[in-house]
């Protein structure tokens, strides 16, 4: 047997730790000599360990302990099965609600990039229908809640798109023109600079909805819907005149030749 000082050497851990251990009868000393010197055998060193080891998987020591609780009632391998069993359902919960988390954070973010605002009570409110959601790969794809007048394949077009809150390159790609294009809101919609934007903005649309200009008209119907509240994945009512007014002025000078 060793001392407590050794023990918490040889392992790692100082001594006020496996006090602490005692005093929640999770790890208590083999022997308490007459000069209350502690004494740690094989066995609690292997409980130690143990310890030291649901630790770094997560568990609590009040949860240790209930363990440890179980193992004088039932076989010790079955006990450690069903709780090891608990643990991993308890992390997958937690990978779930982190995985949302970071879907949630990045969809702010790009929210803001696409608005140049956050409104924190709109965006608790798209949270709060999102929870009731599921997420897929890390992102909770488009819904269209009212029957679209589309094909099936215009649909799967739809269901290609990026999708705010996710990685997919092209979505910051679109949220950086919109950018720009709010930047030159003061300029004349078909002055040159600003009509070369469209140009990039157009290409990079067709692109996305797969050359179907007209699925693309459609959706960006979808998108400047206007009412009483302005939607949050909506853009301001200025913005999206101003992108009305660019490609009205673009697509008269195609006509034009």
């Amino acid at each position: 047997m060793i001392r407590i000082g050794e023990l918490a050497s040889k392992i790692g851990v100082s001594k006020k730790t496996l006090y602490h251990y005692e005093s929640l009868g999770i790890l208590k000393p083999s022997l308490i000599n007459d000069k209350g010197y502690r004494y740690y055998d094989e066995h609690a060193i292997s409980k130690l360990q143990k310890i030291l080891l649901l630790k770094s998987i997560g568990y609590t020591l009040k949860k240790i302990k209930v363990l440890f609780d179980s193992e004088v009632q039932t076989e010790e391998n079955q006990t450690w099965i069903h709780s090891l069993s608990e643990q991993v359902s308890l992390i997958e919960a937690e990978k779930d609600r982190l995985s949302r988390l970071q879907y949630y954070l990045k969809a702010t973010m790009q929210v803001i990039k696409l608005k140049d605002q956050l409104r924190p009570k709109e965006m608790l409110d798209v949270i709060e229908d999102l929870n009731k959601r599921a997420l897929v790969n890390g992102v909770i794809p488009a819904r269209f809640d009212e029957p679209l007048n589309i094909s099936k394949e215009q649909r799967e077009i739809l269901e290609r798109l990026p999708v705010i809150g996710s990685d997919d390159p092209r979505l910051e790609e679109i949220l950086s023109i919109f950018s720009k294009i709010r930047s030159i809101m003061h300029m004349e919609p078909n002055s040159i600079y600003v009509q070369e934007i469209t140009h990039t903005l157009y290409t990079k649309a067709i692109e996305l909805f797969e050359g179907d200009e007209e699925l693309m008209n459609f959706y960006w119907g979808l998108l400047t819907q206007t009412s009483d509240d302005e939607k949050v994945l909506g853009m301001k009512t200025e913005v999206t005149v101003f992108i009305d007014e660019m490609f009205y002025h673009y697509f008269d000078k195609k006509e034009q030749g």
